[in-house]
């Protein structure tokens, strides 16, 4: 037992084993709190989004895997947002309580105002404490995980390598539990507005949009999140050291571990 804690000492000493930390980052529409987590303390930074839109909780449902298999990275440190939509979750509608899509209201190069996208970017409390906390966090990749009703499950990427290696890590790591798991690299349809124009393109910061089926089952995504994220922190981390960004525009958060 004291070699146990001495092990455990020393894995916090050094930084190894970062707390889980919940850090309050805004409001949404109808005050439910929205909040970020931390993992880790590695130079790999990736910032995690569980549920954007409110009729697609499979990705929500995996917070929980998620999680651990963060707790298997200590040496990548992750910004997790378990749900940026928690009024539409509760309504099980798609948009937040306004009705506009936060996935479209970003401040991309493609943005045009409509009224699920609302009148100018970043109008929505949701997609404007995101957007403030991804910016100070800085990340080397974004994770989103969404689901669709035709032609799931797929990793969808944007911006520039490693985002199609990660994307294919993930999908064959998936694909072990169900076969059905591929890379599609275009969604197909035009996305004004959205985070993967927004960080991908725009930014140039990869992103994987991970496209669960639709009433996948819980275990089954489990199982998919688990694996694919597994593969992508290990095919991240086996790269070199990423050149640190931090926005000069935007105040570091007191709340991100350094």
């Amino acid at each position: 037992m004291t070699r146990l804690l001495f092990a455990i000492a020393c894995s916090w000493l050094l930084g190894g084993c970062a707390p889980t930390r919940p850090v309050a980052i805004g409001r949404s529409i109808e005050g439910a709190p929205l909040v970020a987590e931390n993992h880790g303390r590695g130079h790999h930074r990736v910032y995690l989004i569980g549920l954007i839109h409110g009729n697609e909780p499979e990705g929500f449902g995996a917070v929980d895997e998620i999680r651990r298999v963060l707790r298997d990275h200590p040496g990548v440190r992750a910004r997790l947002v378990p749900t940026m939509n928690p009024d539409g979750h509760a309504a099980d509608s798609r948009g937040n309580a306004r009705g506009v899509d936060l996935n479209r209201n970003w401040p991309a190069s493609n943005f045009a105002p409509a009224p699920d996208r609302g009148p100018a970017p970043l109008s929505e409390p949701e997609s404007e404490a995101v957007f403030a906390d991804l910016m100070r966090f800085a990340p080397d990749l974004l994770i989103v995980m969404h689901s669709i009703r035709r032609g799931g499950p797929f990793v969808n990427f944007d911006g520039p390598e490693p985002a199609g290696h990660l994307a294919r890590a993930f999908a064959e790591a998936a694909a072990a539990n169900d076969a059905r798991w591929r890379v599609v690299p275009s969604m197909g349809y035009p996305t004004p507005g959205s985070l993967g124009t927004f960080a991908g393109v725009d930014l140039r910061i990869p992103i994987l949009t991970i496209e669960f089926e639709r009433g996948h089952g819980p275990e089954e995504a489990r199982l998919a999140t688990g694996a694919g994220l597994d593969a992508v922190l290990r095919a991240l981390t086996s790269r070199p050291q990423p050149t640190q960004r931090r926005p000069p525009t935007v105040a570091a958060d007191p709340g991100e571990p350094r």
